[in-house]
């Protein structure tokens, strides 16, 4: 019988340097959110990271009979919906032009009879730009620090730049330099077309109960989606879904154990034939007006993985860093869309 890593606390563990710098971010988001509406043009206050939105969609979530997860349990019940949320990665909200096709798709799952849910920020590229927990963090404050510096009065942002890219060079001055340049190459591939037609990967993993998973969502069926660099992803996506559904296969890869399938190193994809992809539910999203989702309750929806139940929570030194981060994110940018 095939055998699966089980969740351990050990695996979230931060050092006493990486704690000192998380909490010096932590500060600076507060501060960076407080100015996104300056540097972003918006009567609101807008998210650090996956700024922009491309729009909203909502659909049914139906669980599959499957050997890894009964999600009805987990979220206590069968009548579950789902919202979710296309996004490009940047600090700030771009015009468009330009952008290179990496996404994000944040899922919520929701039980619409009782108030529990789960939510899974996903990307279309798997992989992230380094194991090491400190030189994130000090390339993230300084490019905190560059946006903030941008929204002042009297803005000296233009200071800020070489610092921030002394901490991004060192990303690849280290024993890793390898699978970095490969996944750089992997970036490169990414060929343009319509927002949901990616398959979306969670960068890190999750608890599933006892056990650990990565989760991909993957468009079912047949669809092909043909490349466009010169696509508009929110009308696009508005167009697409007046016209047609799309059916989507949320699926978990299981954890076998350190060597084969590591929980903090996110510079490796698991293989397939470590450990196979299982669809555990399929996400169902029929035709609909997304422009009617354009509204402030939306834009203040939560996304954050930290708020799910305890046997669905992020698991890794990278996901820990994160907690603080959205944590802190998110309460500054609904306590200041409340006032303006």
């Amino acid at each position: 019988m095939k055998k699966f890593l089980t969740y351990s606390p050990k695996f979230d563990q931060l050092t006493a340097e990486e704690e000192q710098l998380l909490n010096e971010d932590v500060e600076l988001i507060e501060k960076a959110v407080a100015i996104s509406h300056k540097l972003n043009k918006k009567r609101i206050a807008t998210r650090n990271a996956h700024a922009k939105a491309y729009g909203f969609v909502r659909g049914s979530f139906i669980p599959v009979n499957n050997r890894a997860a009964d999600f009805s349990g987990l979220l206590k019940g069968g009548n579950l919906g789902v919202i979710l949320r296309y996004s490009h990665p940047n600090f700030s909200v771009t015009k468009g032009k330009g952008e290179y096709p990496l996404y994000g798709c944040a899922v919520k799952i929701y039980n619409k009879d009782l108030p529990v849910s789960a939510k899974f920020p996903l990307v279309n590229l798997p992989v992230f730009i380094t194991n090491s927990v400190s030189k994130f963090l000090k390339l993230h404050i300084k490019a905190n620090q560059f946006l903030i510096s941008k929204g002042s009065p009297f803005s000296f942002s233009f200071l800020k730049i070489p610092g921030m890219l002394k901490a991004g060079l060192s990303l690849f001055f280290d024993r890793e330099i390898l699978p970095i340049l490969n996944n750089t190459l992997k970036v490169l591939d990414i060929e343009k077309h319509l927002i949901s037609g990616y398959t979306y990967h969670s960068v890190g993993c999750f608890r599933l109960e006892d056990r650990i998973v990565k989760i991909r969502l993957k468009p079912s069926g047949n669809i092909k989606f043909k490349p466009d660099a010169d696509i508009d992803q929110a009308t696009a996506l508005r167009d697409w879904f007046m016209r047609n559904e799309l059916s989507l296969d949320f699926q978990v890869q299981l954890a076998t154990d350190e060597k084969k399938t590591p929980v903090n190193n996110l510079l490796k994809l698991w293989k397939e034939k470590h450990s196979e992809f299982i669809t555990v539910g399929k996400i169902i999203l029929p035709k609909q007006d997304v422009s009617r989702y354009g509204s402030m309750d939306y834009e203040n929806l939560s996304f954050n993985p930290f708020e799910n139940p305890e046997a669905l929570q992020p698991v890794g030194r990278m996901q820990k860093i994160r907690q603080k981060i959205y944590n802190k994110s998110v309460a500054t940018r609904q306590s200041l869309n409340q006032t303006m």
